[in-house]
């Protein structure tokens, strides 16, 4: 189903999961500033978007003659497959006094020259969209929602890593591999359950 991991997975890494249709949940490590996205013009107005913390935010213009940067609601995390690879894009609530808008805002890949137009691949404008746009940011219920699990999940593999001879994958192979780390899981969830069964308390 997905990853959960600390801030030291980088964009490049986030970019390979989302595109074989996997969630990751991890931080935004620190290094990564705000960055100018797009502005989006609707005739009578138009919205400057950059990026920060993971997530789209408006920049604004404050009665003091300063900006500051306003998030973006996310209304839905949206994944669209095709036959080699997913898209995951936010569907962004932004707030207006002309009436509010919505727009749809790929992240988690970082597109290559040939996967869109020519000139408007993130490679060609030079943002890294997998570095700057999480598919689940930190500024969410979800995220505090599932990051929490992740010291389980540490714990979990270390003791996985203590139960292989040497400290080392007994199998070769993704299946193989797959298959040790299910019966690990299994074998764990039915010694808590006898444990459970022995004092409920």
């Amino acid at each position: 189903m997905g990853v959960r991991y600390d801030g030291a997975f980088r964009g490049m890494h986030r970019d390979v999961i989302a595109r074989r249709g996997k969630l990751l949940i991890n931080k935004q490590h620190k290094g990564a500033g705000p960055r100018y996205l797009r502005t989006l013009d609707y005739g009578r107005c138009h919205h400057e978007f950059r990026s920060q913390g993971g997530l789209a935010h408006e920049r604004v213009f404050l009665d003091t003659g300063t900006t500051a940067l306003l998030p973006l609601p996310v209304r839905k995390l949206e994944r669209r497959a095709s036959p080699h690879t997913h898209r995951w894009y936010h569907l962004i609530a932004i707030p207006c006094p002309r009436g509010p808008h919505e727009h749809r805002e790929p992240v988690g890949i970082t597109t290559t020259p040939g996967e869109r137009d020519d000139g408007q691949s993130d490679t060609e404008t030079g943002f890294h969209r997998a570095e700057h746009l999480l598919q689940i940011p930190e500024a969410t219920a979800a995220h505090q929602h599932l990051y929490g699990g992740r010291e389980d999940t540490e714990a979990g593999f270390s003791q996985l890593d203590r139960s292989l001879w040497n400290r080392r994958m007994i199998a070769f192979g993704a299946d193989a591999q797959s298959l040790v780390i299910l019966c690990f899981l299994l074998a764990q969830n039915a010694t808590s359950a006898a444990r459970y069964q022995e004092d409920p308390i």
